[in-house]
């Protein structure tokens, strides 16, 4: 009888089931490319009026169509799963930071039900946590045991020691928010994204506010209308300060961005 039910499953669940180490991060990747894929052509089609302007290239318009519908209609399935694994994940980080045995105990069958279902590197910390407080089982997952639960920065409060944590860390609130891209716990990776989302901060800032582009009077106090130009318009070069909806939402995305790299626990800190 169970050979029976197991032949009936299909190919996505046979496939699904034998990915129990990644579907975290399948979860994530999914959730972050349909919900881009859907603002995008949502922002396009609707907004920027990118469906009603002659000027744009003919595959613009069904690409962001299907941008929209398609990564609409992975959302729809996607975001709800993100969000249980997001609750999985808070709940076993809450245990992963107990000091009390009889806590850990208490919440053993919760801790690995998480587990569980959140792939080998939770297995492995969890395993390091029963390995510390010497808790009986702790050979339930084959896998490695980490060597720290957790990995803390300390701060004195000045400026410069919050600059040198941001630069250093390794535990971003990015990190944090997307645990299914591992890359994102790297220094480097962080470093990188620090560097990248702050000069285009602060090129965008700078093109609104003072210009970038070169005006009759031969001086940098025109600002590139970016609304203008990728809606094909022929003047697209304002007297500095200007401001427009395209530049805006780049500049607060690009604004969020850089204030996700920075260190998640200076914020526990302050609360």
């Amino acid at each position: 009888m169970a050979r029976a039910r197991a032949s009936r499953k299909g190919f996505f669940t046979r496939w699904w089931e034998s990915q129990i180490d990644h579907q975290f991060q399948i979860i994530v990747y999914s959730t972050i490319i349909s919900t881009a894929s859907l603002v995008w052509g949502f922002m396009f089609l609707f907004m920027l009026g990118g469906a009603t302007d002659p000027t744009q290239e003919e595959y613009m318009i069904p690409f962001s169509w299907a941008c929209l519908i398609l990564g609409g209609a992975v959302a729809f399935y996607a975001v709800p799963e993100f969000q249980h694994y997001m609750g999985q994940r808070a709940v076993i980080e809450d245990i992963l930071s107990l000091d009390s045995r009889p806590e850990i105990l208490r919440r053993r069958k919760e801790a690995e039900d998480a587990a569980d279902i959140l792939g080998r590197s939770y297995q492995s910390r969890l395993m390091s946590l029963y390995s510390e407080f010497e808790i009986r089982g702790g050979k339930r997952y084959k896998v490695p045991i980490t060597t720290s639960r957790d990995t803390r920065i300390e701060s004195d409060g000045s400026l410069t020691s919050r600059i040198s944590n941001w630069w250093n860390t390794s535990e971003s609130r990015l990190s944090f928010w997307l645990p299914g891209l591992p890359s994102l716990g790297q220094r480097n990776s962080n470093r990188s994204i620090i560097a990248f989302s702050g000069s285009a901060l602060l090129l965008l800032l700078w093109n609104s506010i003072f210009g970038i582009v070169t005006g009759s009077s031969g001086s940098r106090d025109h600002t590139l209308d970016l609304s203008a130009y990728m809606g094909g318009a022929e003047e697209v070069h304002y007297l500095a300060p200007h401001y427009d909806s395209v530049s805006l939402l780049l500049i607060g995305f690009t604004g969020m961005i850089l204030w996700s790299t920075t260190p998640r626990q200076i914020l526990d800190e302050e609360e």
